[in-house]
């Protein structure tokens, strides 16, 4: 009899047992903490690598192409500073913060930055390089190279599917991006490189070809030239030029910032001199001349250059790109 009633309780805590679970929630954090919290590049979880789209350009730029549309009126808006804790200890320097961009600019490369928001232009009249679904532009001011350049230092942030079905040259950028990301230790031909949408013109040379991680996504940098005729390598032209994507995918980033280097003459004119060591531009009256094998030249002669060699220094650069955090 003790026997059966020892076997009935075994059974009867058995079944308990059974039905017995365990549930394990994560906790959530504060409201407050959650809204501020930076998650450096380094934990940032790698997108889902696929494999590279091959596609031929349809967006070849067009010389002598007029650019006389009148651009969009942009809407100024207010930086707000954020703590400088909330960016890389090496990227000390003013930190701004101009809705979805958060970054930091180092005291070598400028002072300051002001935040323009354009809106959407897509109408027939305007030129395609000219269209957007509406973007941010942040300027730099007081910029350390800023006198007699090309270009003006800005960082733009576009969103990526808009800003791809918009503009066809976005579309092809935005792909040869996720097939140099996909297999970054390839260094991309030159017609294969992400270049700037917005530019009516192509890239001649391109030297220093690395990734370089923000916050909460990665891209690729390189100092480069365009043009829409075989202009000679200079530094009026000069700049580093880095276009990047969010980790989620939701925004595209192009950042230009000019660069002075010693072996380049300061001008495309033909009479400006020519520093000692640096590669003489080709008579184009001569019919045998190779304008790729001057390109090709000098891009090597700039690959040979220190980082600290050019003004600003490409490290510096690095660290501003670095410092960037895009709000989701």
């Amino acid at each position: 009899m003790k026997k059966i009633i020892l076997f009935v309780s075994l059974l009867i805590l058995a079944t308990l047992a059974c039905d017995m679970t365990i549930s394990v929630a994560p906790g959530d954090l504060p409201a407050t903490q959650a809204a501020n919290t930076v998650i450096p590049a380094t934990q940032m979880p790698e997108p889902a690598t696929t494999t590279p789209e091959i596609f031929i350009s349809l967006t070849q730029a067009v010389p002598g192409e007029s650019q006389t549309t009148n651009p969009p009126v942009p809407t100024v808006t207010e930086p707000v500073e954020v703590p400088t804790t909330a960016q890389p200890p090496e990227s000390a320097g003013t930190t701004v913060t101009y809705s979805p961009l958060t970054v930091t600019i180092p005291q070598a490369i400028a002072s300051g930055a002001n935040g323009q928001d354009f809106p959407r232009l897509d109408n027939d009249n305007a030129a395609w390089w000219e269209k957007t679904p509406g973007h941010l532009q942040v300027s730099l001011a007081d910029y350390y190279t800023l006198r007699g350049k090309t270009h003006l230092p800005a960082i733009y942030v576009y969103p990526a599917s808009a800003y791809a079905e918009l503009v066809p040259a976005a579309f092809e950028s935005i792909h040869r991006l996720q097939n140099y990301l996909y297999a970054p230790n390839n260094v991309p031909a030159l017609d294969q490189l992400p270049s700037v949408p917005f530019f009516n013109a192509q890239i001649l040379f391109a030297a220093h070809i690395q990734s370089v991680a923000f916050q909460n996504g990665k891209g690729i940098r390189y100092i480069s030239e365009y043009a829409q005729y075989p202009a000679s390598a200079n530094n009026t032209d000069l700049f580093y030029n880095f276009i990047g994507v969010t980790s989620d995918g939701e925004r595209y980033i192009v950042a230009i910032f000019p660069l002075t280097s010693a072996v380049l003459a300061e001008t495309s004119d033909a009479g400006a001199p020519l520093p000692t060591g640096g590669i003489p531009y080709p008579s184009m009256a001569d019919p045998a001349t190779n304008m790729d094998a001057y390109y090709i030249a000098v891009t090597d002669l700039l690959n040979a250059q220190r980082s600290d060699s050019f003004t600003p220094h490409l490290d510096e650069l690095d660290r501003l790109i670095q410092s960037i955090w895009i709000e989701p």
